[in-house]
C-alpha cells in the first residue's frame, strides 16, 4: 500500500466501559490526510469518550488505535510518546496552566516534551500566537483573557507541536455566543490550510461547510455516516433524522 493510501490515524472497534455501563460501543473512525470529519450527536453519546480513547487519554478496554498505519501499543511509553506529540488534542475547557502566560503555555511543552532550546522554543510560541491572532496577549495569563481567547492559546499550543491530527472536543461549548465566532474562524483557517481533523460539535451550520464526513453517535454507537449533505437531509436510520430535524428545526435551516 502506498503512503498516500494509508490513513493517517484509524481508530478500529473501540469500546470503552465504566462499571456495567458500556460508555462506547465498537465504533471505528478511519481518518485520511487533510479530512475534517465531524463526530455529532446528543449529550451523553460518547462523542468525548471516542475522542479521548483515539488518544489514550482513557484507556479503551477493547480495539486499537493505528498512526500512519502502526498500531500503538499503550504499554509501550515510546508509542504513547509518539501518539501524543502527533496527535493534538483541544478540549472544552482549555486546560491551560492559570500560573503560565499565554506565551508560557505554548513554549512549555516544547521546551519539556520536545527538549527545544529556550530561544527557539520562545520563538515558535509568538509565531503560534500569531498564527491566531494573539500576538498583543501573549504577556497576559488565563484569568486576564477571554474564553475565545483561551481556547485560542490552546490550539496554539497544540499547533506547536506539529501534530500530523488534531482532535477538537466541543471546542466552543464554553464559550458564550460572540466568541464562538472567533474560534470558529481559527478553525476554518486550520482546515483551509489542509490540517486534518476530527472535532465533535453542536455547531452544525459551521460545520456543514467544512466537514467531509458526519458520523452520528447514540448511546456510544456510531449509528451513521456520511456527506453533511446526506447526513442532515437524507438519513437513512429514523434516529438520525430526528436528531437531524431537531437540529434544522432549532438553527432555523435547511440541508
Amino acid at each position: 500500500m502506498s503512503t498516500e493510501m494509508i490513513p493517517v490515524l484509524s481508530a478500529e472497534r473501540i469500546t470503552k466501559r465504566y462499571g456495567k455501563k458500556t460508555v462506547v460501543r465498537t465504533a471505528s473512525i478511519s481518518v485520511n490526510k487533510g479530512d475534517l470529519k465531524v463526530i455529532i450527536g446528543p449529550s451523553g453519546a460518547g462523542k468525548s469518550t471516542l475522542l479521548q480513547c483515539i488518544n489514550y487519554l482513557v484507556t479503551p478496554d477493547e480495539g486499537r488505535i493505528l498512526l500512519e498505519g502502526r498500531e500503538i501499543d499503550p504499554s509501550r511509553k515510546k508509542d504513547l510518546y509518539r501518539l501524543r506529540q502527533d496527535v493534538g488534542m483541544i478540549f472544552q475547557d482549555f486546560n491551560l496552566f492559570d500560573h503560565l502566560t499565554a506565551h508560557d503555555n505554548v513554549r512549555i511543552a516544547l521546551r519539556r516534551v520536545k527538549g527545544i532550546d529556550k530561544t527557539d522554543a520562545s520563538e515558535r510560541a509568538v509565531r503560534e500566537l500569531e498564527r491566531v491572532g494573539l500576538l498583543d496577549h501573549m504577556h497576559k495569563y488565563p484569568a486576564q483573557l477571554s474564553g475565545g481567547q483561551k481556547q485560542r492559546v490552546s490550539i496554539a499550543r497544540a499547533l506547536a507541536m506539529d501534530p500530523k491530527i488534531m482532535l477538537l472536543d466541543e471546542p466552543t461549548s464554553a464559550l458564550d455566543p460572540e466568541l464562538i465566532t472567533e474560534v470558529l474562524a481559527v478553525i476554518g483557517d486550520l482546515r483551509a490550510n489542509g490540517m486534518t481533523m476530527i472535532m465533535s460539535t453542536h455547531q452544525i451550520s459551521f460545520a456543514s461547510e467544512m466537514a467531509d464526513e458526519f458520523i452520528f453517535m447514540e448511546a456510544g454507537i456510531i449509528v451513521e455516516t456520511g456527506s453533511p449533505a446526506k447526513i442532515l437531509s437524507q438519513a437513512e436510520c429514523e434516529r438520525t433524522r430526528e436528531f437531524c430535524a431537531k437540529i434544522n428545526e432549532i438553527y432555523g435551516t435547511s440541508y
